[in-house]
């Protein structure tokens, strides 16, 4: 075959996909039924092109030792720089059919030709990095293969092209872009680029013995997915499954570098041992969503790279950036914190301990397995998967450890030998399942506490600089003890107030807006579930709130919370205590949270305790209370730093007739002295006598705002008023009821 035959080929056929792809496009054939098909066929060329024999720049070391350019660097340079970009090419290629990322697209169309080019142009240079010195010399059945991968790769960047349109990308993708491609390229590098590009390093560097260069290295492996995770966190769960797809195909592709077609006809070359498995069990984990097949690796695989790692083998005098190191630390970082990392990212769930039984059980039905292929493969030469059969691993224990390997066990099947290891195999599942696979399991569990602690830290703490950044925003230049309207006077003030509990589709309370002023009892009233508790708790800063805002004196409840507390006393509905302590030791817990000083405060509680018949009983603990003692309590409690704001939730239940008309004075002492009494209540006598206004709700919505001295200006019964508001009757009744609703419409759209 000639380079002009060559060339011509991959143009020709290339050409041939495209108008296929075209005409399957004008008979409204979608883009996956004839892209992802060939995607497969791209797939499986390329893996018999791969690894069909080993590349004649495999073995090159520093661009001149054992170059099939000789002492040409500069070409050697571009023969393995082609290589590479070659299966990168492909590899886009292939997954940009699979999956819908813009980024992936992109790359498809602007580098995947881009590669071809450098193929078509260079093609002496890549067959001759390939096949070896005057590549068209003879007929290689490589030619066919190369040819069919880089017509297929070109038809499916060109594919794009003119499906996806012909425009450039934006400045964001081209951002994009920029930051994908060196994580694109590298991914996919094949295992002997450093040693070619770079040659020979310190030979005295030992990658095992915990020597300094194997800590490094081992250090590597704590820090890389780390600086994965960091990158890529923010990114939504597909994405994330997408990128470590790449991930790990790319390195399974890379690893896969080490073998040729021909190594897979002895079984002794299988990649059968444990680490070996994990990179191919990971894609297949991440592709199909395989749960289990995940937690086998997280349980199982995670602790063999670890132990093989910390063991690392002595390959003998193998440079340290040779092929082989390569290649077998490649593969124990994706055994070890692959898995892990896929945790971290939530990709796949933690397991549970049942998950983890599992995970045992599988990897018992491995080891058994390997027991049985290692005697086995023997027949056929040197084999050791799992180190089952050599004492590498009893050697690195003590001469005991080697000792279990004496006591053997053999039997015939046919003219095969089975020899088995009994003692040793036995102690040797023991140990790795009883210490290590149970270890890890309580290690597993005591670092992911500790990953919710640090994620739970760092939520809060990136929270916390949300919600500063918000206030900065919100104050306008204010400090936060400033109100953020007013000059904090007595008020209450609810613009457009709505509340939604959870995800539920439909508003307890909507719409709500009124102002209340210093000098006022403002009643509220409403049927049970109206929405009265609703508002009065997001007021005092109980609940959240949903849409709007409410101001007391001046600062804002949700973002000026503590301001806003500062100025309010409340009394709720339902009361909680701490029993054990006296009222005395209650009310001055109180008076210390609000910074009320010494003398106002003795003064104060003495006045309380004489106004409301407790004297012989404040030194008691409160759990000897009564009902109505405990209610006193509570309002004590909500004046005893002389709120500006006082407001109260159904105050009078379960209070004695003396005890309810202290009560009601207190509220009109407290009001008189400029200050705001707010409380709800369905006594509509107490109502009537006491407040200046009050405001009607029903069904989460403001039906009413009104005075109460206007009403009965006109003659209107407020119990009339109330039970008409509340059946939507009033509007139809008489002239009075009429403009007192509209006055009080007038007044909410006012505020």
């Amino acid at each position: 075959m000639t380079q002009f035959f060559y060339i011509a080929s991959v143009l020709l056929f290339a050409g041939a996909l495209l108008l296929g792809n075209e005409l399957l496009h004008r008979r409204g054939v979608g883009a996956k039924y004839f892209l992802r098909p060939l995607a497969l066929i791209l797939a499986l060329v390329a893996f018999i092109a791969y690894l069909w024999r080993e590349p004649a720049i495999y073995n090159v070391r520093g661009l001149d030792m054992y170059s099939p350019f000789g002492d040409h660097m500069a070409t050697t340079a571009l023969a393995v720089l082609i290589y590479w970009f070659t299966h990168a090419g492909a590899f886009i290629a292939i997954l940009s059919t699979f999956f819908e990322y813009k980024t992936l697209k992109n790359l498809a169309k602007f580098v995947v030709p881009i590669t071809v080019l450098l193929d078509l142009i260079f093609v002496n240079v890549h067959m001759t990095a390939i096949i070896g010195a005057s590549p068209f010399a003879t007929f290689d059945i490589r030619h066919l293969l190369l040819a069919a991968q880089l017509a297929m790769t070109l038809a499916i960047s060109g594919c794009h092209i003119l499906r996806d349109g012909r425009t450039l990308p934006t400045k964001k993708e081209w951002g994009s872009f920029a930051l994908a491609l060196p994580f694109a390229l590298i991914c996919i590098m094949p295992c002997f680029v450093p040693q070619a590009l770079f040659g020979f390093v310190d030979g005295s560097i030992e990658l095992f013995d915990f020597s300094e260069a194997h800590r490094f290295v081992l250090y590597g492996a704590a820090v890389l997915p780390i600086l994965i995770f960091h990158a890529i966190r923010e990114k939504d769960v597909e994405t994330k499954r997408f990128l470590m797809i790449y991930f790990s195909l790319g390195w399974m592709w890379v690893y896969l570098g080490r073998w040729v077609l021909s190594d897979f006809a002895n079984p002794t070359s299988w990649p059968l041992h444990l680490c070996n498995t994990a990179m191919f069990l990971i894609p297949l984990c991440l592709i199909f969503r395989m749960q289990r097949l995940f937690n086998f690796c997280l349980f199982i695989n995670v602790m063999g790279s670890a132990i093989a790692m910390f063991m690392a083998e002595d390959l003998g005098y193998v440079n340290a950036i040779a092929t082989e190191r390569v290649s077998y630390w490649l593969n124990h970082y994706a055994a070890f914190f692959m898995p892990l990392l896929l945790v971290a990212l939530k990709i796949f769930k933690r397991p549970k301990f049942r998950e983890w039984c599992w995970a045992v059980v599988a990897f018992t039905a491995y080891f058994f397995g390997i027991l049985f292929i290692n005697a086995w493969f023997s027949n056929y030469g040197d084999v050791d998967y799992f180190f089952l059969n050599s004492d590498y691993v009893a050697g690195k224990i003590g001469k005991w450890a080697e000792n279990t390997r004496n006591i053997t066990f053999s039997f015939n099947i046919g003219e095969m030998t089975l020899t088995f290891y009994p003692l040793y195999q036995f102690l040797f599942y023991l140990v790795y399942v009883g210490v290590f696979t149970v270890g890890v399991r309580f290690l597993y569990e005591f670092l992911f506490r500790a990953w919710d602690s640090a994620q739970d830290r760092r939520e809060r703490e990136r929270s916390f600089k949300m919600m500063k950044k918000d206030l900065a925003a919100f104050l306008g230049g204010k400090r936060i003890n400033e109100p953020i309207s007013g000059d904090s006077s007595p008020c209450i003030e609810l613009k457009g107030f709505c509340k939604k509990y959870g995800s539920n589709k439909h508003y307890s309370v909507q719409n709500v807006s009124f102002k209340v002023t210093g000098g006022e009892i403002f009643g509220f009233l409403g049927p049970n579930g109206a929405g009265k508790s609703t508002i009065i708790k997001s007021m005092v800063g109980i609940q959240t709130i949903t849409e709007g805002n409410i101001e007391i004196c001046g600062f804002d409840v949700d973002k000026q919370a503590v301001q806003a507390k500062m100025n309010l006393g409340f009394v709720p509905d339902h009361y909680a205590l701490y029993e054990n302590l006296t009222g005395r030791e209650y009310i001055n817990y109180i008076a210390d949270l609000y910074n009320v000083d010494a003398e106002y405060r003795t003064k104060t509680i003495e006045k309380y305790v004489e106004r409301f018949q407790l004297t012989h009983s404040f030194d008691n603990q409160m759990k000897t209370y009564s009902h109505g003692m405990k209610q006193k309590i509570t309002i004590m409690a909500a004046l005893v730093h002389n709120p500006k704001v006082w407001i109260l939730d159904e105050p009078l239940t379960g209070l004695d007739p003396t005890s309810i008309h202290e009560v009601k004075e207190c509220m009109k002492e407290h009001a008189a002295a400029g200050n705001i009494v707010f409380f709800s209540s369905h006594i509509i006598d107490v109502v009537e006598k006491i407040c200046d206004r009050i405001a009607i709700i029903k069904g989460g919505k403001l039906r009413a705002c009104v005075r109460v001295a206007d009403l009965e200006a006109k003659g209107i019964d407020l119990e009339q008023f109330y039970l008409k508001t509340t059946k939507q009757e009033y509007i139809d009744h008489t002239k009075e009821i009429e403009e007192a609703a509209q006055k009080a419409q007038a007044e909410a759209s006012h505020v």
